[in-house]
């Protein structure tokens, strides 16, 4: 598949900074291998299940207890983002936009495809912020990032290094017959990522930028939850405690990438590179627990496991903390206990 062209920004990297932050922890893993490419993201359900999606669409449900796991359907695209509503599952698909799959039923169908009417290209994370609660809940309110409106999943690494900010939030409102209307409410985010809701703030990963952003739906206003993270920030959960975020972290900065970036025209040429020959960033099995909404980290862990590729989702639940990432087909654990 051809590159699509770029056109880079000048920009100044932040520097990286970890003042204050505790020494790296090493837990013991344990990993399961779902047998499909790249499980993005990974959460839970009601019944404790977990559920994470892959390459090529398998959508898959895990037993916490056996490891057993199943690909009960398939999106036909490529499941990103994941969120789950009492027997809903909403998916964030990079090439068909927002759907949400029934827990019993397994059925699939599409919320969204465009906003503002621009396409959905590249739905990144999901959050319901409001519902009907009760036994069988209906989503009123979510949000949808968006990481660029500019590339497809295939060439994600032209956005990084394009560095154009093209990333959105989305409100999505439903009616009582659950009929959505979509509105931006940012639209310059550095590859928009995980979403997570904590004392009435979203907090939004800007994957390019080593930072969290902070978005308050009330008022509009925005801020820096953390910045000047050493690595890239990825999708991101609440803490079983509810008052922390667990970030999965993608991988250690680059080094080449922050050379070029007073070089757009380089870094044009650079991206005519196939894929292969490009730089890849170092990438631990790395989270980060973080307090909010403070921003300060209260634990960081990192463990080198070779063939497990980027770390790039996080859910705490049942005494374990789960791990799912690209680059492999494995899916990771380790106790909290």
């Amino acid at each position: 598949m051809a590159k699509p062209a770029i056109s880079p920004v000048r920009w100044t990297p932040t520097p990286a900074s970890t003042a204050g932050w505790p020494q790296p922890q090493e837990p013991e893993i344990s990993v399961i291998d779902v047998e499909s490419d790249s499980p993005e993201d990974v959460v839970v359900d009601d019944r404790g299940r977990i559920w994470t999606g892959a390459i090529g669409g398998d959508i898959i449900c895990i037993d916490p207890d056996s490891g057993r796991w199943q690909v009960v359907a398939t999106t036909g695209g490529r499941p990103l983002g994941l969120e789950v509503l009492g027997a809903r599952l909403f998916i964030c698909d990079s090439e068909r936009g927002l759907l949400q799959m029934n827990l019993d039923t397994y059925a699939i169908e599409t919320i969204i495809e465009e906003a503002d009417g621009v396409p959905l290209t590249f739905c990144s994370n999901v959050i319901v912020t409001e519902h009907t609660g009760g036994i069988d809940p209906r989503p009123r309110e979510l949000y949808v990032s968006q990481s660029t409106t500019r590339f497809g999943y295939d060439h994600y690494k032209g956005d990084i290094i394009e560095h154009s900010g093209t990333g959105r939030l989305i409100r999505v409102r439903f009616d009582d017959d659950l009929r959505p209307t979509a509105t931006v409410v940012i639209n310059d985010l550095q590859f928009a990522n995980g979403i997570v809701a904590h004392a009435g703030l979203l907090h939004v990963a800007e994957t390019g930028d080593y930072r969290v952003r902070s978005y308050s739906p009330a008022t509009g206003e925005q801020a820096v939850t953390i910045d000047r993270l050493p690595g890239f920030p990825d999708n991101a959960s609440i803490s079983a405690d509810g008052e922390h975020m667990w970030l999965a972290m993608a991988g250690m900065r680059s080094r080449p990438l922050e050379l070029l970036a007073k070089y757009p025209r380089l870094r044009k040429l650079i991206w005519r590179v196939p894929d292969r020959f490009l730089p890849e960033p170092v990438t631990p099995l790395w989270l980060l627990k973080i307090e909010l909404p403070g921003g300060r980290v209260v634990a960081d862990h990192r463990v080198h496991i070779p063939g497990f590729g980027m770390s790039t989702g996080v859910v705490e639940t049942g005494g374990k903390v789960w791990i799912s990432g690209i680059g492999s087909s494995k899916i990771a654990w380790f106790s909290t206990r």
